[in-house]
């Protein structure tokens, strides 16, 4: 069975540390939220616990420590598939996004699932994923999604229907799942999840994490552990100690022998060398500084 933590954003309406207070208030309406997804996910046999704190802060973001540091604590005693962090976004956008650190495929997986299946169910335009430095993402121990289920002070505000989010966000979870049993060929094959490998069509085996890389037609791929080809998405490699993206082909990025690869990726600009390593905290072979993150620096 697979468990999963469900947070709502803020603190309680009223008090320090709530939700933005627009068309709708944001700290009601996570609480709607995320008191249906536990429920719709626990009719379905997942486990799930949820984190909510109403009291006010006695600190800034304290809120947000104390709801990573819970998680935490769930972990340590429970398999936890994902932490997914409810909130309603501001600034008078529109449409459904999703935060992570873009440093785990399990997350990026989440994330993108979720995003779509809101977009649809809302009607509202997907804002996507988006690569976010956050108290809640960082200090979690398992993978992390917060989810901007829709903007609380522009028009998104009149389909706001909690039951509806709550179920997009719940058929998002449990359909992230391994490759599914329909018709499957060699080689490369695609679902409403995503790109998996197949190498023996009788009996479906198929590349995962256990794989390690992988060379298909030239090109270097890595696998998540449910078999998914990481997509738009880091890799760290435990054993080389290096970072790598896979692109929106799934294919590794990398330079050449006499010219690295520079990529902007979200807000940051990052140069790969020949075997696809990110350069960080050093000149690159070019000339130009990366810190320590590999984000180059406007020296």
């Amino acid at each position: 069975m697979r468990n999963f933590i469900v947070a709502v954003g803020h603190t309680a309406s009223g008090n320090v540390g709530c939700g933005v207070n627009g068309r709708l208030d944001e700290s009601n309406c996570t609480r709607e939220i995320g008191t249906l997804v536990e429920e719709y996910l626990k009719e379905k046999g997942y486990g799930a616990d949820l984190i909510r704190i109403d009291k006010s802060n006695s600190y800034i973001f304290e809120d947000c420590y104390i709801r990573a540091n819970e998680a935490n604590e769930i972990a340590k005693t429970s398999e936890v598939e994902i932490y997914l962090e409810i909130h309603i976004n501001a600034g008078g956008g529109s449409g459904p996004e999703v935060c992570v650190t873009g440093k785990s495929e399990v997350a990026n997986q989440y994330a993108a699932k979720i995003a779509n299946a809101l977009a649809s169910s809302l009607n509202l335009p997907n804002r996507g994923v988006k690569t976010r430095n956050l108290i809640v993402l960082n200090k979690t121990v398992m993978p992390a999604i917060l989810v901007e289920c829709l903007f609380a002070d522009s028009s998104d505000a009149e389909v706001y229907n909690p039951e509806v989010i709550a179920r997009a966000i719940v058929d998002a979870l449990i359909g992230v799942d391994n490759p599914n049993d329909g018709e499957w060929k060699l080689g490369w094959n695609r679902n409403d999840v995503g790109w998996y490998y197949c190498t023996d069509r009788i009996n479906k085996y198929y590349y995962t994490s256990q794989n390690g890389w992988k060379e298909i037609d030239g090109e270097w791929y890595i696998f998540d552990s449910r078999g998914y080809a990481l997509q738009n998405s880091w890799y760290y490699d435990e054993e080389i100690k290096s970072w790598y993206y896979l692109d929106e082909n799934c294919k590794m990025v990398r330079g050449s022998k006499n010219k690295p690869l520079w990529l902007w990726i979200d807000s940051g600009c990052y140069d790969f060398n020949e075997q696809g390593q990110m350069y960080c905290d050093c000149i690159t072979p070019d000339g130009y500084w990366v810190d320590k993150n590999g984000e180059w620096l406007k020296i």
